[in-house]
This record gives structure tokens, sequence and C-alpha cells, in this order.
């Protein structure tokens, strides 16, 4: 009978040491798993991202590309009401690298072509509600007003280097790129292939508009965007290809639609549609635009 309880026992302490190890593996396996499940979720991490256009801020006309200054006014009053907090499109892009923070309802603002009435009637605007917003200047026409001498007038002035400076220096303008001189609906609609043009022509051509752009801001002594405003919301697979090859990582379009942007998927920044602020609508139609659907 000894040997036999001896079997017995030595049996029974083979059992509790696997039931140990088998139970370490296993909590250790599912803490493992969890940990890659988690991983996995922040990567598929999103948020809902509306972004608006403005154009130009005058007080004497209103029309599709124009709002007032009440307007305008009036917009950031109800934008702020409906929980949305203006970002800048670099603070986006930080998030979806991983690398910043973005507050529960963002929204970008963004005025096209550089108009110098987005500084005069608009940073005093922005300053009253603490708003972010971004300007992308066509840097042609700035260099037009510079070189004319004739600047700072709110009908028709575009902003100067100068202002560019001062605007980024109040911490709420930050500046993307519209194109140098590709602002035209002929010989090409903004910067879209001409007929019968070859890709490496059409390539050289964009490429040193761009880069001459781009060489304005760095000379004004502004962050060179990593943002790009396609000129009458005109693109191609090809356009975007370029332009990501020049290093921009978001890309605006004129698309109406509100956008999922993703942690950690450079690619949710490549065509972000922004809804165009008619001045012919109200305040109430354009904010409906701009909150999420559920």
């Amino acid at each position: 009978m000894k040997p036999l309880r001896k079997i017995l026992t030595l049996f029974a302490i083979f059992c509790t040491t696997s039931i140990m190890i088998c139970t370490i593996l296993l909590f250790s396996g599912f803490a493992y798993n969890k940990e890659t499940i988690t991983t996995n979720n922040s990567q598929l991490e999103t948020k809902q991202l509306p972004i608006i256009m403005y154009h130009n801020i005058l007080n004497s006309r209103k029309g599709k590309y124009v709002v007032s200054e009440a307007q305008l006014d009036a917009d950031y009053t109800a934008i702020k009401e409906a929980g949305f907090t203006p970002v800048f499109m670099s603070e986006v892009i930080a998030w979806v690298d991983g690398t910043g923070t973005l507050p529960k309802k963002p929204i970008v603002i963004t005025f096209d072509d550089g108009h110098y009435n987005n500084l005069h009637y608009g940073l005093p605007i922005a300053q009253k509600h603490g708003f972010k917003y971004m300007i992308n200047p066509v840097t042609g026409f700035s260099k037009f007003t510079v070189e004319s001498g004739d600047h700072s007038n709110p009908n028709y002035s575009h902003i100067t280097w100068t202002q560019m400076k001062e605007a980024t220096e109040s911490g709420l303008v930050e500046f993307g790129n519209h194109t140098h001189k590709m602002h035209k609906f002929k010989p090409r609609f903004g910067i879209m292939k001409m007929g019968g043009e070859c890709e490496q022509t059409y390539q050289t051509t964009l490429t040193q508009d761009i880069t001459e752009s781009q060489g304005h801001f760095t000379n004004a002594g502004v962050t060179t965007p990593k943002t790009f405003a396609y000129p009458f919301g005109k693109y191609s697979s090809s356009s975007r290809q370029i332009l990501l090859d020049l290093g921009f990582r978001a890309l605006l379009t004129c698309d109406q639609w509100i956008n999922t942007i993703r942690k950690d998927d450079p690619t949710s920044l490549h065509k972000l549609g922004r809804y165009n602020r008619d001045g012919n609508l109200t305040t109430a139609q354009i904010l409906d635009k701009l909150n999420p659907k559920d």
C-alpha cells in the first residue's frame, strides 16, 4: 500500500503544480491579449472634424463668398455655444500622429485666398472669442500687394509678408498654402493638369509653383505650411501624390462633408471636406451643417 500511497501523493503534487502553471500562463496570455487589443483600439480611435471655409469679410456687400463682421461674430458665438473648440490644423496633424491632443468637439476655421480683411476684421473678432483660425493665402496675390505698395485696404488688399508674421505672433492665426500663381481658371483650372500635358511637365510645373510659395512663408518668418488648400477645390490622384511628396500632411478640398479623422492613419487627412460659409445663409443654417449627425 505504501508504494501506491506514494504514487498517489506524487500524482496529486503533479496535478496541483500543473494547475498552478496553467493558471499563470492563462492569465499571462490574457494580459498580453488585452494589451494587444488596447493597442489596436488606440490605432482605431476616431474623431469627427467639421471644417468651415470663409473667404471675404466685408460690410459693404454679401454673397456666396462674403460675410459681414456681424455674421462672423454671430457664427463664432453659435460655434462656441454648440460646444465646439477651434483648433489649428497643426494640432489635428499632431493628434493623428499620436503626439498631441484635441478637445471633445474640435472644429477648424479656414479663410481662403489671403484677403487683408481676414486680419483687419477677422482678428479682432477672433480675439474677442479666443478662436484660432487658418488663412490660406495665394502668395502671388500677396507679392503683388507688397510690390505695388497698395496694401492694408480691407476692400481689396491681400496680406503682406509683415502682416503674416504679425498675425502668427498673435497666437490665433496659422497659415496654409493655396499656391503661388495657380489660383486661375485658365490656362489650367487651379492645379489640374492641362489637356495634352505630359506627367513630367505637370509635376515640374506644380512643384515649382508650390516650392516658390513655400519659400515666401519661410522668408516671412512664418512656419512652413503642412496644409494645402486646393484652388477651387479641384484635385486628382496625381496632384495629391505630388503634394504629399512635397511634404504636405493635410489636403483641404471644397467637398462638403464632416470629416472622420483617425489616430495613426495619416491618410485620413488626405481628402478633407469643408463647408463653404455662404453669406446668403443664416448662422443657424451653417451651424446645422457643422454639427455631426448621430
